[in-house]
């Protein structure tokens, strides 16, 4: 023993210094803590970029998409002394794009494509004991009948520690002064040297593996460091016993460090059995360490079967639990076809609809307003648009009744909602259609700029007459120009034209001073043209 490392004053200040955190950071070996730890994150952003394209003959097409996507990454780490990892990546991508391509006369076609993504995978990391653990120093503390140990490297080069609690009874002698105490295993010996004041102690400890022990996991076809696995062996008390087990249960050849996760985590016979009578012969030692991390258990593997997903997966049902789903959640969204079949959506778009905290609650609400049996990929897409029922509500009180699920999307992407539609209506533009309010939208035209045009003559403006106005940026002033020159009650359909080809008051009053003088505007559209004038 390095009595020159063995500072038992110093250790005791670091021992009261140390943070609980710091001593729950590394789940133990012995007595082992998992806590599996989900983090599902949705991010929703709309996208929405309206494009006016247009030509001389006035043919404007405002492209409205309204991109969303919604991430979800629910992941699931349980941490076996910071070596057990099972990951859950459940990635959630509804995209939907909704085009409006109105054309002078406003037909507007919105398609939504939402389509959801989602892979589960399910990986089980266990990095070993690195590094030679075989001494160290020891921090511990007295809790009821158990002993909890942390074990530090005294080596400032190999930072480390890892927190175990034991059975106090293995200790029946613990040194009030200064003294030595051991833990005998089948897989080595541990010895203490070091004090208690109370219910705290601290010294200094040596590992001494048991070659019989070491030689008969060898045997075995374990692989992986023997050297750097003894410690961990020790930690979670494995026995010979249970190596038989796990081989005799078809697990040849696997890792130390597996090994060691599936002792800690108490991988037992009937736990592995159990799965293979439900139909997963080929569960893996990865799989196995990632279900018992979850607290999966055959109560739950048959709720979710009863549920409806007779053939659900080991990874699916790692996401399912990951995100808490049940089965009550399952039946809660049961929906019927148009057969009048009842059905449930994939396992991939459940997770989907989980992450995105869509429920009975929330499909049942839009059957008050009539929306019965709405198609499972458009109930991921209005979620993500935070379409709600009170929103559908709105539109229906207002004589919008069965509204496609994919106008929705457009109308709310728009943030159009009846406040915007009752604004039309006082301006005497009643039962507008929803792809023509989208393209007003996607224009942002208001009543206000409708009035402007009123104000100088133009009354009740079709609804198709508005939208190339706004989209070549025609205003009341840029008319003015025109008439102050003489040119008045020029029709609706001439202003794109002249826009589009650059033609301006200032432009026709600059010809005029040049000695071109013409009642007829399309001529000054054609001269621009021809000599592409910019003057």
């Amino acid at each position: 023993m390095n009595q020159k490392k063995f500072n038992p004053r110093s250790l005791w200040k670091y021992f009261f210094l140390l943070p609980l955190a710091a001593v729950m950071h590394v789940s133990s070996y012995g007595q082992v803590v998992v806590t599996p730890v989900v983090t599902p994150v949705v991010t929703t952003v709309p996208v929405i970029a309206p494009v006016v394209t247009t030509n001389v003959n006035a043919i404007v097409n405002p492209i409205v998409n309204a991109n969303v996507n919604a991430v979800v990454n629910p992941v699931v780490n349980a941490n076996v002394n910071a070596v057990v990892n099972p990951i859950v990546n459940a990635n959630v991508n509804p995209v939907i794009n909704a085009t409006v391509n109105p054309i002078v006369n406003a037909n507007v076609n919105a398609v939504v494509n939402p389509i959801v993504n989602a892979n589960v995978n399910a990986e089980v990391n266990v990095n070993g004991f690195w590094g030679d653990r075989s001494e160290g120093s020891w921090f511990a503390e007295i809790k009821g009948d158990r002993l909890r140990i942390e074990f530090r490297g005294d080596d400032e080069e190999h930072n480390w520690s890892s927190s175990s609690d034991f059975a106090l009874s293995d200790f029946p002698s613990l040194p009030k002064e200064k003294g030595d105490f051991s833990l005998k295993r089948e897989s080595g010996t541990m010895l203490f040297t070091g004090k208690f004041d109370g219910d705290m102690g601290y010294g200094h400890y040596k590992f001494t593996e048991d070659k019989t022990f070491s030689d008969f996991v060898k045997s075995q076809g374990i692989t992986g460091d023997e050297d750097h696995n003894s410690f961990g062996f020790f930690m979670v008390d494995l026995k010979k016993s249970y190596v038989e087990m796990v081989i005799r249960n078809g697990f040849k050849d696997i890792s130390g460090n597996r090994l060691v996760a599936m002792a800690a985590l108490k991988v037992d016979e009937p736990y592995i059995k159990m799965w293979r009578a439900n139909g997963f012969a080929d569960i893996t030692p990865n799989e196995l360490v990632a279900c018992k991390s979850m607290h999966i258990h055959e109560a739950y593997v048959k709720e979710i079967r009863d549920a409806g997903y007779t053939d659900i997966s080991i990874h699916q049902l790692i996401a399912f639990k990951s995100q808490d789903i049940t089965g009550d959640y399952i039946r809660g969204l049961r929906t019927k076809n148009g057969n009048g079949e009842s059905e449930l959506p994939p396992a991939h778009d459940l997770i989907a609809y989980k992450s995105m905290n869509i429920d009975a609650a929330y499909v049942n609400s839009f059957k008050a307003v009539g929306y019965e049996n709405i198609p499972y990929n458009q109930l991921t897409a209005m979620k993500s648009m935070d379409i709600t029922a009170e929103f559908v509500k709105g539109f229906v009180d207002m004589g919008y009744k069965d509204i496609p699920a994919h106008d929705l999307i457009a109308l709310k992407s728009q943030n159009i909602d009846a406040a915007y539609v009752k604004s039309f209506e006082d301006a005497g533009y009643k039962n507008i259609p929803v792809h023509d309010l989208v393209a007003l939208k996607s224009q942002d035209i208001t009543p206000e700029y409708i009035k402007g045009f009123e104000a100088i003559g133009y009354k009740d403006i079709a609804i198709h007459s508005l939208i190339p106005l706004k989209s070549m940026d025609i205003t009341p002033e840029y008319i003015n120009g025109f008439k102050k020159l003489g040119f008045t009650d020029i029709p609706l359909n001439e202003l794109p034209g002249l826009k589009s080809t650059g033609v301006t008051p200032e432009y026709v009053a600059s010809m005029q001073e040049k000695g071109f003088k013409s009642t007829d505007l399309r001529k000054y559209m054609r001269l621009k043209n021809t000599f592409n004038e910019d003057k």
